[in-house]
């Protein structure tokens, strides 16, 4: 690009704008068609020996032109405060758009695991999302949320995920956090090599103790005397079993006898033949339960309750039988929740009469 001795030996203002508009034509091409020159030809009256587009940053003068160095806008600038954050220039400008705060919570009460919701801020369906979080306001406990949601301290390629993989609206529960500790995290979008924006804005939630309550509401049964009157058969009798607990994957209540209905030195009543895993409608003689859990563990789910009441006996190895169970996942802490065990005995009048006893123990098993 050459300028005529004519136009050096003008007026100085007169020199800048011609200088401005052929820099801007210059621009022009640059952006058109895709490519940069690196160095301006030579006159006899001046040399430009480089320059390029960004920042202003420094003006060169002399008797027969003057030229600012760089020309255009800013190209990176953060400014911060207690109070908010800026991002000037063109870098920002083409990044993504920063997601707004994610939603963080704690609905099941668990003391192991938070849930988390991305905010896409409108970004496209294809971008991909990294969380950070902290359990000190990323003070000095900077991790991230790996690809399989638990907790690292190192963030890779593959731990970035779309909207979509971080679970859309319904969410992603992250995992192996420490109970009763507030967790933070925050969120930032990725679409290929240059283009990740800032962090998010923070949220924050706290995980609770682990807990688990259990109960037996009467710690004695005694059946009816069986005789004539009643047909030698008692079903009158039941145990309640009450659970509350946090546990995320639920809890299962087993049961075990140890040892049959025992008279020492008289003699023994039979359990109920049929296993926990069939049980069937009584017929004959023994001693054996039901259960209302409806949805139970262990076999067939309603084989207690369906056609019911079904009958099994009780077994007297370890860990014993199912007889109740909740199962996960539990997005809300069970509270109370109760099933009722029911007891049958019957014998034959050959049946010697004495006072029978055994220890039925239940177990209740969390899973977190």
């Amino acid at each position: 690009m050459y300028i005529s001795k004519h136009i050096a030996i003008g007026k100085k203002v007169n020199l800048y704008i011609i200088l401005s508009i052929v820099i801007l034509t210059t621009l022009y091409l640059i952006l058109y068609t895709g490519e940069a020159f690196a160095q301006m030809p030579a006159s006899d009256n001046y040399e430009l020996q480089d320059y390029s587009f960004g920042s202003g940053t420094n003006n060169s003068t002399s008797e027969n032109y003057g030229l600012f160095g760089i020309l255009g806008e800013v190209e990176f600038g953060n400014l911060t405060s207690e109070n908010f954050q800026t991002h000037l220039g063109l870098t920002y400008l083409t990044a993504l758009a920063t997601p707004p705060a994610p939603t963080f919570t704690n609905p099941g009460t668990n003391y192991d695991r938070l849930h988390l919701t991305i905010n896409t801020g409108d970004n496209p369906s294809e971008t991909l999302y990294a969380i950070a979080i902290s359990a000190d306001n990323f003070t000095d406990d900077i991790r991230y949320i790996k690809n399989d949601n638990t907790i690292g301290d190192t963030l890779e390629t593959n731990d970035y995920k779309t909207y979509a993989g971080w679970g859309g609206a319904t969410g992603e529960y992250v995992t192996g956090l420490m109970q009763e500790t507030t967790y933070t995290i925050k969120v930032r979008a990725k679409q290929n090599e240059f283009t990740e924006s800032v962090y998010s804005p923070v949220a924050s939630a706290t995980t609770s103790t682990a807990q688990l309550t259990f109960s037996v509401n009467s710690p004695t049964i005694t059946f009816n005397n069986l005789n004539s009157s009643n047909n030698y058969t008692d079903e009158s009798k039941t145990t309640v079993l009450t659970t509350s607990t946090n546990a995320y994957n639920g809890y299962v209540v087993n049961a075990r006898q140890t040892q049959q209905l025992t008279a020492i030195g008289i003699g023994t009543i039979s359990d109920f033949t049929s296993p926990n895993s069939a049980p069937t409608s009584w017929s004959g003689y023994g001693f054996g339960y039901t259960t209302n859990d409806s949805d139970l563990t262990g076999g067939t789910a309603n084989r207690f309750t369906n056609g019911g009441p079904n009958y099994a006996g009780f077994t007297t190895a370890s860990p014993g039988d199912p007889v109740a169970d909740h199962p996960g996942p539990i997005t809300t802490a069970i509270s109370n929740e109760q099933f009722t065990i029911t007891y049958k005995v019957a014998v034959s009048n050959t049946q010697p009469a004495a006072e029978y006893t055994t220890d039925i123990l239940y177990i209740v098993v969390p899973s977190y």
